[in-house]
């Protein structure tokens, strides 16, 4: 029986160990990231720049050390500002599909570094499961599919490689991980959390005060660039949102934030987070799944820190990255952005899968518990995937948008002036993307392109242009009057020519509470508008189907409308629309 049992048990050895090797797992791992490499690159399809990308296109050009140093919503971005303008070199601004690679590629190097980090702890098989859970992780599709994210994912990826670096426990190791922690440091504000948990292991080495130079390097450069360039706008902003005491408030409300930010993360992860609305910006079940899953990893934590080991020093530093950056998140951001905002969620999740490989670090699974633990990441993987495709979605749709307002900028450059400001996607100086563009081109649609853009867009370009034109109506009392304006509609109201002009006169039931209306073709010249015994009120049109408000006229007053031409052949259209009679007439 004891030669039986003897058997067994190496049997059952063997089996978990062969499960733990996987040889597959590099193959397996590099087919995930072909894959999902090209399905990110197609979701990302038809997109461009957005947001806060514009201010670098218009504002990080230079060459002065501003142009590099100066933070950015108070990060240091040094190295991300340095990959967009080898960027801007190299595809300017007419060919995002290569801002769209960088972003794709940088995840996919996150990926597999925790791949990397976490079979040397669990194995091959678990893995490549922990480095999924991050591949597939589509409710922070916003570090993943916008290239503006990179600096985020590099502060990352430079971590995860600077703690593997710390794992060889020898001089290169050390000097390796000090130059990548000053590269995370230099990406973006995750670096000083990263720098916090290195610290929290360095020093915890036997007469660790000696390595303290490791963190104590990155933290030196970092220090008077901060002490130059500090940043307290998200204080004037937050003034602006009505809050008097912002940094009370954070400081005050940064636990619940730090705990509902962990809840989000470890939903998200498994794939519980449920729909959060076309945007990705809803609550979605984040905190319903995550607050029971948040007080079991809790649990958890406890029971092994009771245990005979305890929590070793990575463990440890890896709870202070994470209670680091969810309590500095939650002082500056608690005003403007909520614990389970999409790139946030990327964060935790990936330090959330360091902390569980390392908690879980030497085990040896059976084959009961790998097909558990394989279908409980399917579950995840088909439940996150689908947030990729919405936050692509949503993405594309931010993107027309902005060409539509790119094109308008372009049509208009003979008239617009170099001080108008757009609000469409940005605050934009005209001026500003003019000089911009004639660096490094634009990513303007075409005036054909455009008219193929969807309604919302189109109507946008109409109001910027309208804007960017100044039409107005002018008052005028004898206009000279030309050929009557070719009409495109009617409802509610006859138009009959009479001397160069339309006499527009109710006909019955009109067509709503505000009157009849008439569309016509605005002529090169200009019209003039008569309201002769009702108020009328003048829209305009040019690639939209639905008409952008102008203004409206009195009882017995006139107006004329002209608009300067510009670099589009479309012709403009009026609707005219008024409960009595009214008089439009063709400049000459």
């Amino acid at each position: 029986m004891d030669a039986m049992s003897s058997l067994t048990t190496r049997a059952r050895s063997a089996r978990v160990a062969r499960l733990s090797s996987f040889p597959l797992a590099w193959p397996a791992l590099a087919a995930l990231l072909v894959a999902v490499g090209l399905f990110l690159f197609h979701e990302t399809r038809g997109t461009t720049f957005w947001f806060d990308e514009w201010t670098w296109v218009l504002h990080r050009r230079g060459n002065d050390l501003g142009t590099f140093l100066a933070p950015h919503n108070g990060h240091l971005s040094l190295v991300p500002i340095l990959v967009y303008r080898v960027l801007f070199a190299a595809a300017g601004l007419e060919h995002y599909g290569a801002y769209r690679a960088v972003v794709i590629i940088a995840h996919l190097t996150c990926v597999t570094l925790v791949f990397v980090y976490a079979r040397r702890r669990v194995g091959d098989l678990l893995g490549l499961l922990a480095a999924s859970l991050l591949l597939f992780l589509g409710p922070a599709y916003q570090n993943v599919l916008w290239p503006f994210q990179v600096g985020w994912l590099i502060s990352l990826a430079a971590g995860v490689a600077a703690l593997l670096m710390l794992d060889r426990a020898d001089r290169k190791g050390d000097v390796a991980a000090c130059g990548l922690l000053v590269v995370s440091v230099a990406s973006s504000g995750l670096g000083l959390p990263i720098a916090a948990g290195m610290l929290v292991e360095v020093l915890r080495r036997p007469r660790g005060w000696r390595t303290a130079w490791i963190v104590g390097v990155p933290l030196a450069l970092y220090v008077p660039w901060w002490l130059h360039y500090q940043d307290s706008s998200w204080i004037r902003v937050a003034h602006a949102f009505g809050v008097e005491h912002p940094l009370l408030t954070g400081i005050l409300d940064s636990p619940g934030f730090a705990a509902n930010a962990a809840a989000s993360a470890l939903s998200a992860l498994l794939g519980l987070s449920g729909h959060s609305g076309a945007d990705l910006r809803g609550a979605g079940t984040f905190i319903s799944w995550g607050a029971p899953l948040a007080i079991a990893a809790v649990a958890i934590l406890v029971w092994v820190a009771r245990g005979a080991r305890g929590l070793s020093p990575r463990v440890i530093a890896l709870l202070t990255m994470m209670g680091t950056f969810w309590v500095l998140t939650g002082v500056t951001r608690v005003v403007f952005s909520d614990p389970f905002t999409s790139r946030y969620l990327y964060v935790g999740g990936l330090l959330i899968v360091l902390a569980s490989v390392e908690l879980a670090r030497g085990v040896r699974v059976g084959r009961g518990a790998s097909v558990a633990l394989i279908a409980l990441v399917a579950f995840a993987v088909l439940s996150n995937v689908g947030d990729f495709r919405d936050g692509g979605r949503y993405l594309r749709s931010q993107a027309s948008d902005t060409r539509a307002l790119a094109t308008a900028f372009e049509i208009a450059r003979p008239v617009v002036s170099p001080s108008f400001v757009a609000e469409g996607f940005a605050p934009i100086v005209a001026g500003e993307y003019f000089a911009a563009t004639r660096e490094l081109g634009s990513p303007a649609d075409s005036p054909t392109a455009l008219a193929r853009e969807p309604e919302s867009a189109r109507l946008k370009a109409d109001a910027e242009l309208a804007a960017m034109h100044g039409l107005a109506l002018r008052p005028s009392s004898r206009p000279r009057t030309g050929s009557p304006p070719r009409v495109d509609a009617v409802a509610g109201v006859a138009a009959r020519p009479r001397n160069g002009c339309l006499a527009i006169v109710p006909a019955g039931v009109t067509s709503g509470p505000n009157g009849g209306r008439l569309a016509l073709t605005l002529p090169a010249s200009g019209l003039a508008v008569v309201a002769v015994d009702a108020p009328v009120t003048v829209s305009v049109r040019r690639f939209a189907d639905g008409f952008h408000p102008l203004a409206s006229l009195a009882p017995g007053a006139s107006a004329t409308l002209k608009i300067r031409p510009d670099l589009a052949a479309a012709p403009w259209h009026m609707r005219v629309v008024s409960t009595g009679r009214a008089t439009v007439c063709g400049l000459v």
